[in-house]
């Protein structure tokens, strides 16, 4: 009777055993995952950038001896840029965070003086795709748009800031050093 019994509830004692090996290997094999991303991958998740600004910074065109302005710079981490590309200077300057609203996932504001250097790290959001930066300008150039830079996740290097330079009512993305 006691070997009957042992036999009919052996499967029930064996059943939870059976299933913790099961999300033991599932458990090892993300690990195995994890590790050879972290290994041959090298993840971005901090956002490091640095702006360096000229002294004509922010100018006005029209007047002969126009003093440069100190510049109110925009960055948004966008989940997708579709939207925000077909975003015009006015609504980011009006609206400013709820301009693109669907797409920001997070965004700071800091201001640069001309001839002074800005320092940004915030943490880069797992969804983000895109890093937008926008400078708002006195007169941008509504044909060139070179007021606003987009860089895919991948032009980010998670060791060493991106550098972008304003100057003369424009971004530019200055290439990475080769060390």
């Amino acid at each position: 009777m006691l070997r009957t019994l042992l036999i009919k509830r052996l499967p029930l004692l064996l059943l939870p055993a059976l299933l913790t090996g099961c999300g033991l290997t599932q458990s090892v094999s993300d690990g195995t995952s994890s590790a050879m991303k972290s290994i041959f991958y090298k993840q971005v998740k901090t956002l490091h950038l640095d702006i360096t600004a000229r002294q004509a910074l922010n100018t006005d065109g029209q007047e002969n001896i126009s003093l440069s302005q100190p510049l109110m710079v925009r960055v948004y981490q966008l989940r997708d840029r579709k939207t925000f590309d077909k975003t015009v200077y006015q609504q980011l300057l009006t609206q400013g965070d709820d301009a693109p609203e669907t797409e920001i996932l997070a965004s700071r504001s800091l201001v640069v003086k001309p001839g002074e250097d800005a320092s940004l790290d915030m943490p880069l959001d797992e969804k983000a795709q895109f890093v937008a930066v926008v400078g708002l300008f006195r007169q941008p150039d509504m044909v060139k748009n070179d007021w606003k830079l987009v860089l895919a996740r991948e032009d980010l290097d998670p060791d060493s800031p991106r550098v972008i330079e304003a100057g003369h009512n424009r971004l530019t993305l200055q290439p990475l050093k080769d060390d």
